[in-house]
């Protein structure tokens, strides 16, 4: 379970499937979570069956607070869904009444008012299609405007696409779970008002790897003077991570790695795909591995490169996430690297780091040629 932001009054997490979203003793995400972050009070749900983005109050007064955000409307939900077939438009609303069967644990379309029966709308839009052995499967981006018992499920299966792996509400392609995914959520900060969002991309697995599209990293890079470690690893939220990166044989162009990243007890084994476009933009294709599919990648190792070892720290700072890269090669300097949304954009610094030099444009300092050459530049003066 992946924590994205905490402080006193609220946490934001990636639910996994599998998990109630109440706090419902075992089997609860809020009990999964409560040696880490303590007691939490949920303030919106998900259905067991469906992952993604999710806040939790920390507090009796930020429950209080985010669940008036939620009758007001100001909590943002967007999803993702696969389903089967086509939409009878590329975008839309649906507007529907939905009745829950509480002994079935289900709900349904009802074309007359009746006792129980809400309002239930959404707006959509068309990402993708694809067409396979399974026919033809569609990627859609929901914004939901109410937030009713199993409503994306069933308002689609009702137009006859249901999500896929949805047995459900009539899905008959199979998957480990439904289609459905939060991958976006915004809220106002209970005590500041400050409009929060956060993301996060959809599982890796069917049939979601259908649609999966290249990311595209655009960074900056500086050098630094070696920082103190300590003062590093005691900024709020800062995560010290141990990486052994090896580069493998690849095509012109491309750069081809694994890396094992140890935070803690836990190590995670992860192969990355780069496609190269300009100094500071590539697209990235990336996927976790399991141990043995690590192992039987290295026997592809590129033997004119050898593995490089580093300690990462990140940390957030001005919107933006740090990562401070720390070799073992060198005493006196360290390289910075900025995540941005465009070329153009301006970049804030921490003040707790001296720069040296942007070496953005510098491939000396790309990870793939230090693992060749190291350069040993006199940083006492600028470079």
């Amino acid at each position: 379970m992946e924590i994205l932001y905490q402080d006193d009054d609220v946490a934001v997490v990636i639910k996994p499937a599998g998990l109630l979203s109440e706090d419902a003793g075992e089997g609860s995400l809020p009990a999964a979570l409560r040696p880490t972050l303590g007691r939490l009070y949920p303030v919106h749900r998900l259905d067991r069956v469906v992952g993604g983005v999710m806040v939790y109050a920390r507090r009796t007064s930020a429950a209080s607070a985010l669940s008036r955000a939620v009758s007001e409307g100001e909590l943002e939900k967007e999803y993702l869904a696969v389903l089967e077939g086509l939409p009878a438009a590329p975008e839309g609303e649906l507007v529907d009444l939905l009745f829950k069967d509480s002994r079935q644990n289900k709900s349904f379309v009802v074309k007359t008012p009746r006792r129980g029966a809400r309002e239930a709308r959404l707006t959509y839009r068309t990402e993708a299609h694809v067409t396979g052995e399974q026919g033809p499967l569609t990627e859609v981006r929901i914004a939901l405007q109410t937030g009713r018992s199993h409503q994306i499920r069933v308002q689609f299966a009702s137009r006859g696409t249901p999500l896929v792996g949805d047995g459900k509400y009539g899905g008959r392609v199979k998957a480990a779970t439904p289609a459905l995914f939060s991958v976006g959520l915004a809220f106002p900060h209970p005590k500041s008002g400050k409009k929060m969002r956060f993301a996060a991309p959809p599982p890796s697995g069917f049939p979601w790897q259908l649609f999966a599209k290249p990311h595209a990293e655009i960074e900056h890079k500086y050098l630094v003077r070696m920082p103190d470690a300590e003062a590093l690893a005691a900024l709020p939220d800062c995560r010290v991570l141990a990486m052994v990166q090896t580069y493998l044989n690849a095509p012109l162009g491309e750069t081809h790695r694994v890396r094992a990243v140890t935070e803690g007890d836990n190590t995670t084994y992860i192969e990355t795909r780069k496609y190269r476009i300009n100094a500071l933009r590539a697209t990235e294709e990336e996927r976790v591995l399991t141990h043995g599919e690590y192992r039987d990648l290295l026997k592809e190792a590129d033997p004119t490169r050898r593995p490089i070892e580093k300690l990462r720290y990140r940390w957030p700072f001005a919107g933006r996430v740090m990562e401070l890269d720390v070799y073992p090669f060198w005493q006196d300097r360290a390289v910075l690297e900025i995540e941005v949304e465009s070329e153009t954009e301006a970049v804030t610094l921490p003040p707790c780091l001296t720069v040296i030099a942007e070496v953005t444009a510098d491939k000396r300092y790309k990870n793939v040629n230090l693992a060749k050459s190291v350069p040993n530049d006199d940083i006492s003066r600028p470079l």
